[in-house]
């Protein structure tokens, strides 16, 4: 499964995100306007597409996790900086939530080690989680933080550092600064 982050810009104004199939994504792909620009993250299993046109989706800061829909125990995370620049995007499920809160860093559900993940235990490129914001449907959260050093593991200050062209070529972002692992 894909994740699907629209935006209207990078920075910008989130506007959804949707969880698809790969075949799913390719059929919806073809679809797009020519001048959206597409992101692939670093694990190559998050787009981001970004348009000024997309609708920013309203968001609003919540203190407790009620009303959020978690499927299978997780919920995406869209982790972005304070500029509005994404970052990322993970999982969360409610203990991960609940101490990213109660000590106010990003703190995660990694998947494929099925554990607590704390950004930058082992970078100590941590995340200082400022705010925790999420759509009035609940279908996903996002985290607004202080990012120190790379959020992405390949050293990257954003995860969203490859522009792909409508033919999958991958060039790299120049405005998104390679700071090292």
């Amino acid at each position: 499964m894909l994740t699907i982050i629209w935006a209207g810009g990078q920075p910008g104004k989130i506007s959804e995100l949707k969880r698809m199939t790969q075949a799913e994504w390719d059929i919806l792909r073809n679809d797009l306007p020519t001048n959206v620009k597409t992101y692939i993250d670093c694990d190559e299993d998050t787009v981001l597409i970004s348009h000024p046109d997309f609708s920013q989706k309203e968001l609003v800061e919540i203190s407790n996790f009620e009303g959020l829909k978690f499927s299978n125990g997780l919920i995406p995370v869209i982790t972005k900086d304070e500029k509005g620049l994404i970052l990322m995007q993970a999982f969360s499920d409610i203990e991960s939530l609940e101490l990213s809160k109660k000590e106010s860093l990003g703190i995660y559900f990694s998947r494929s080690r099925n554990q607590l993940w704390r950004k930058g235990d082992t970078s100590g490129h941590i995340q200082k989680l400022k705010r925790i914001l999420a759509p009035k449907d609940g279908s996903f959260v996002v985290y607004e933080v202080e990012q120190e050093g790379a959020a992405c593991h390949e050293g990257f200050y954003s995860c969203f550092f490859r522009e792909q062209d409508r033919y999958g070529t991958k060039n790299l972002v120049p405005e998104i600064p390679f700071l090292g692992k």
